[in-house]
Order: C-alpha cells, then sequence, then structure tokens
C-alpha cells in the first residue's frame, strides 16, 4: 500500500457522497500525517477484493509502518514539551538578570557619571608585541588612547583608562566606541576579542518562546551570548 510516511499524491477510492481529504497547503499535500495513514489503512480494507485479500505478512508490514509513525508523533509532541520547558525556565533565569551588569562581547564601552565601566580585552596565548586602544566618542572623534603592549599572554586583562580626555577632564556619560590595533610576536596584524559590560533593562520572548536580553543604551542579546554575571 505504501512505503513510507511521505507520499506525492495519497488518492482513496471513494463511493459518491463521502469525504475526501483535503490539504490546506502543497506542503501538507505531499506529506502522509497519523490521520490520512489510518484513513488510507482502513479505506483498502474496505475495498479490497474479498476473493484476494491482503497477505498477513503485509498486513504486519503495515501495521508495523503505522506504529512507527504514530511513535514518530507521540516522539515528537515529547520532544517539544521538553523544548517549551526549557524556553520557561530559561525565562525565568533572563528575568533574574534585570538590574544586573552582564559581560558580553562587543566593542561599545559605557560611560557612567562615576566613569567607564569595565572593559576587557582578551589577549591570545601567543601573547602581542604591540597594542594600541583607541576610544571614540559617539561623533567618531578621538578622546584616548592606551597602549597595552605589556599585558599578559593568555589574560583577560581589562582596559586602563580612567574616561578623561587629554586636559584629564572627565568625559560626559554615554556609549564610546574602542579600536585596537595590536601585532602579535611575529609583527603580524591580530585581532584582540573584547567584551564590555552593560546593564541589563528588560526581557522579550521571541515567537519561538527563547528570551533577549535588552541592554541599557545597548544591543539586544541571546542567552548564550551572556558571557559572566557581575556581582
Amino acid at each position: 500500500m505504501i512505503s513510507g510516511t511521505r507520499v506525492t499524491s495519497p488518492v482513496v477510492n471513494q463511493a459518491d457522497g463521502e469525504e475526501k481529504i483535503k490539504y490546506e497547503t502543497k506542503e501538507d499535500h505531499a506529506t502522509l500525517s497519523r490521520d490520512d495513514f489510518m484513513k488510507l489503512f482502513v479505506t483498502q480494507l474496505q475495498y479490497q477484493d474479498p476473493m484476494n485479500p491482503m497477505e498477513s505478512a503485509e498486513m504486519a508490514s503495515q501495521v508495523a509502518q503505522f506504529n512507527m509513525v504514530d511513535l514518530m508523533y507521540k516522539n515528537n509532541t515529547s520532544l517539544e514539551h521538553m523544548a517549551n520547558a526549557l524556553n520557561s525556565s530559561a525565562s525565568v533565569s533572563a528575568i533574574n538578570l534585570i538590574g544586573h551588569e552582564v559581560e558580553y562581547q562587543g566593542k561599545e564601552l559605557y560611560m557612567g557619571p562615576e566613569g567607564p565601566r569595565p572593559f576587557y580585552l582578551e589577549i591570545p596565548d601567543d601573547g602581542i608585541s604591540t597594542c594600541k586602544v583607541t576610544i571614540r566618542d559617539s561623533s567618531g572623534h578621538k578622546v584616548g588612547q592606551v597602549d597595552m603592549d605589556s599585558a599578559e599572554a593568555g589574560t583577560k586583562v581589562r582596559l586602563d583608562w580612567d574616561g578623561t580626555d587629554g586636559d584629564g577632564n572627565l568625559l560626559p556619560p554615554g556609549t564610546y566606541h574602542v579600536s585596537i590595533e595590536a601585532t602579535g610576536p611575529d609583527d603580524n596584524e591580530i585581532d584582540i576579542p573584547t567584551r564590555t559590560v552593560g546593564t541589563v533593562s528588560g526581557i522579550d520572548n521571541t515567537q519561538d518562546g527563547l528570551p533577549e536580553i535588552l541592554i541599557k543604551d545597548g544591543p539586544v542579546l541571546q542567552f548564550d551570548e551572556i558571557k559572566s554575571i557581575q556581582g
């Protein structure tokens, strides 16, 4: 009768007046559901030639196929329930982050009334030869520069900048951008990953149920983008 759980066009011989299988989309038309399987199976039994009934081996094979389809549906339902439970747990955990400072990958440095928030450089295991850090304001103007050539290899180092301009005046609160020019021991240019710190201002659930982390004056993050929680 069938060789699997997908068909290109399931057709059933039906008497006049009987309800036919209906499909809402082309994808539904190309997929044999559990209910479709049972309708086809029962209909075949109803319309088979009584003088040439289905062989017992073929009957057993088709019943086994139906049981397999039923088991697949149950497994899918169980997986969906598990995914929903995990999403709910992640949402509860995310809510607990509101008001906390979190660390994540980024090149934005946030300045508060008391000075800059922590900003980190991930120094590669091979170390660095030179490392120049430039800080710019929202207009792109250079407001600070720090040389970190002595940073220890294989460590996460906090940016040593006090948030003041060239005259020693504390810069106003806001978002500043950090760029890095660095070379490795072989004097070739290398990329230095950076981590910034922001405050979680809220949580937003997506259509798939996964929480998104809203950072005050910053980006929207996925839960797995949070590297650490401050304090």
